[in-house]
């Protein structure tokens, strides 16, 4: 969570980039009323998605406590992974300057 509340203040940098932030919840044990949880007591703007059978986030997060960083350009193209873990994830930085690799060069 402690990601999800420091990226929430740098959204207007995030909306500059044209970024879309999605996080995928696999362990959410309230299902889609936990996400609605999450987002209320964080007052996140950001899509919040479930997959507690991992049905798709296996495919892209394979192995335990995997918390891994997509950076998708528009054409739905995977351009940078982040690696993350349980206790380390990609701060604001890391992910800001990820997205500004994938701007067109107008920008």
């Amino acid at each position: 969570m402690q990601q999800l509340v420091e990226l929430q203040k740098h959204t207007e940098t995030f909306q500059r980039l044209n970024a879309e932030l999605v996080f995928v919840f696999r362990e959410e044990s309230l299902g889609v009323n936990g996400l609605k949880k999450i987002k209320a007591k964080h007052s996140t703007t950001y899509t919040l998605a479930l997959d507690n059978q991992k049905n798709t986030s296996a495919s892209y997060s394979p192995k335990a406590m995997t918390f891994d960083n997509y950076v998708i350009n528009s054409d739905g193209v995977v351009v940078k992974i982040i690696s993350g873990s349980l206790r380390k994830r990609a701060d604001a930085d890391v992910l800001i300057d990820a997205l500004r690799i994938v701007q067109p060069a107008d920008k």
